[in-house]
């Protein structure tokens, strides 16, 4: 073969590769709009605002998580980038809260090198600058978190044991826990949403 030859199938196959991952990055990207249009579906049937909103949006990015810790083709950084930019659309789109102040936020995170350390001291950083409270800081709370779980669920995924159904139960009955002990909700309703969150997201898999 000639080094022509050479270079064009070597040009032939870096296309094929850029292709297929391509092609990966709009199927993930898919099934992360079909989360959040369950999300607003399962929203529609609640209070707009208070604990069970905050829940609903804490389900919605936890199975985001353990849909791209699932990812194969993809490195750590970018599955990140991914679901930074995926949660900063959906917070911008339904609290209303100004767009530069969101894409200071997910720039902030998307410099850190993605290790737990790195995301919690952006974390402090961002939440002394925008201690105010509101929308902003909440968001700042959910990133910090959600990173931490994807970052933990990432690393993992390599171990023999390790199982994402079981690993995204654990993290969900850990939210149920947590938001029935610190807003005195009760576990049998919050499970009671997670259970139609389920269901939704069954039905959009088998359309």
């Amino acid at each position: 073969m000639s080094i022509i030859e050479e270079n064009t199938s070597e040009k032939r196959l870096d296309n094929d590769n850029f292709e297929q991952v391509g092609n990966e990055k709009e199927k993930v990207t898919q099934e992360l709009e079909k989360i959040d249009m369950v999300r607003r579906i399962v929203e529609k049937r609640y209070p707009p605002y208070g604990v069970i909103k905050d829940f609903i949006n804490h389900l919605a990015s936890t199975e985001k998580v353990f849909i791209l810790a699932g990812m194969e083709k993809f490195g750590g950084e970018e599955i990140m980038d991914m679901f930074i930019e995926s949660e900063t659309g959906v917070m911008v789109s339904e609290t209303g809260i100004d767009g530069d102040v969101f894409a200071h936020i997910k720039e902030e995170f998307l410099k850190t090198k993605k290790t737990i350390s790195e995301i919690k001291n952006v974390a402090v950083k961002l939440k002394d600058k925008y201690s105010n409270g509101g929308g902003n800081y909440k968001f700042i709370q959910y990133l910090e978190e959600d990173l931490i779980m994807l970052v933990d669920a990432f690393d993992k995924k390599d171990e023999k044991d390790f199982d994402v159904d079981a690993e995204r139960e654990k993290a969900i009955h850990e939210v149920i826990v947590r938001i029935a002990e610190d807003d005195n909700a009760e576990i049998e309703e919050l499970e009671k949403i997670y259970q139609e969150f389920k269901d939704e997201l069954e039905k959009t898999t088998n359309s």
